[in-house]
């Protein structure tokens, strides 16, 4: 078990305990995350900061069902990504998944470059199926593992591999050339 989920662990077991203030340790470590996972599916940083709050209260109001075996990221991205879900089944909206493309320390030349081919990843990355677009952002973006993005997106670990697989196989065919 690493540091982390040690001191999830830790603070998760003084809030069932009463300390409810100890939750705010945890909403703190994982807000900005969860909010850049959702925001990568919504395009909205309003939706994304709604849905994320959602998915805190939910995850407290559900803290006594959470095992300790596994990683409380991953039980929480699931519970995001559920409410996301449902947010679109609500609203009718296609899911969207795209990496974060911002440059670093770049020149000019450079980060243009980088920019350019950042949005034609995201262009690319737009036109998949939702939940191939879904899982390369678990993958790419959160850097979760077969396992996690199979938990958090609620199918087997070989559907999620196979999704994964598929969405590299076509964005490559719409890549292909471009770099």
């Amino acid at each position: 078990m690493n540091g982390e989920t040690t001191d999830d662990v830790t603070a998760i077991n003084a809030v069932l305990s009463g300390d409810k203030a100890q939750y705010r340790v945890v909403v703190e470590r994982y807000h900005r995350g969860l909010i850049n996972y959702l925001y990568n599916m919504t395009r909205d940083s309003t939706i994304a900061e709604d849905l994320a709050q959602d998915a805190f209260v939910q995850a407290f109001r559900k803290l006594s069902t959470y095992n300790s075996a596994y990683s409380f990221s991953t039980w929480l991205y699931a519970i995001a990504s559920n409410i996301a879900k449902d947010h679109f089944k609500k609203n009718s909206r296609i899911l969207r998944v795209v990496p974060d493309g911002r440059a670093s320390e770049l020149s000019p030349d450079e980060a243009f470059t980088q920019s350019a081919r950042a949005q034609n990843v995201r262009d690319a990355i737009a036109t998949l199926k939702p939940d191939y677009q879904q899982v390369i952002n678990l993958f790419y973006w959160e850097n979760k593992s077969y396992e996690e993005i199979a938990t958090i997106v609620g199918c087997p670990i070989g559907t999620a591999r196979t999704w994964l697989s598929r969405g590299k196989q076509q964005l490559e065919e719409q890549l292909y050339g471009q770099f």
